[in-house]
């Protein structure tokens, strides 16, 4: 379930919850929330197998790439803009009937996830997933549509994507301070976000508007 839209930019609630219960980000600084174990097992790599082992959250950090989304009250998935941000791996622990597919210009598949949706209870038959994957060499530059796919349909982000997202976090200790969804049409760059979103200096922005730009690659 989403927030209402009232000011045109609105706080993603329940991605929130997910970021802070996810150990690849820790918890924001106005929550307490004790994250759970992941694994990192069920990761398909082009063109290595580089995962196949458990990681230690609270200690291992490097450049992932933050891949999330789900599916409404119909079942029909959705994605949110990926962003590629320094965190542990967190990846899927179980196989199942959805898929998130990561591809070059020419079509190389870069990199597919298979996973189990998670299910919650007491809901309206809506979902969320997160997942941290590790960037790769090679990847910047290439990475140019990302596919969530299931069965009920599919969802693509691509370079025509235009979805301005900023996440705020703080720059010392990573630790998020809020999710933007909705900005306006007019934020199309990180230059443009850096002063548009917020004037706080102790503030970090992350800006995507669905793939990865350049400049994120290198932040």
């Amino acid at each position: 379930m989403r927030t209402p839209h009232r000011t045109g930019i609105r706080v993603a609630i329940p991605a929130l919850f997910l970021l802070a219960a996810c150990p690849a980000l820790g918890a924001f600084d106005s929550e307490r929330i004790r994250p759970g174990p992941n694994t990192t097992h069920n990761a398909r790599f082009q063109p290595n197998d580089l995962v196949g082992a458990s990681v230690a959250p609270d200690t291992i950090r490097t450049q992932n790439l933050l891949l999330w989304g789900g599916i409404d009250a119909d079942r029909v998935p959705f994605l949110d803009p990926v962003f590629v941000i320094d965190a542990p791996p967190s990846l899927p622990r179980s196989i199942g009937e959805y898929v998130v597919i990561g591809r070059a210009d020419d079509g190389t598949v870069l990199f597919s996830l298979d996973f189990e949706m998670p299910v919650i209870a007491d809901g309206d038959g809506s979902s969320s997933f997160l997942f941290m994957l590790p960037v790769q060499p090679g990847w910047e530059g290439r990475l140019t549509s990302v596919t969530l796919a299931g069965p009920g349909g599919s969802a693509t982000l691509d370079q025509d994507s235009h979805r301005p997202m900023a996440i705020l976090r703080n720059p010392g200790t990573r630790r998020i301070r809020a999710i933007l969804r909705d900005l306006p049409p007019t934020v199309t760059t990180q230059a443009i976000a850096d002063t548009a979103v917020t004037r706080d200096p102790g503030v970090e922005v992350l800006f995507s508007r669905g793939i990865p730009g350049p400049g994120a690659w290198r932040r």
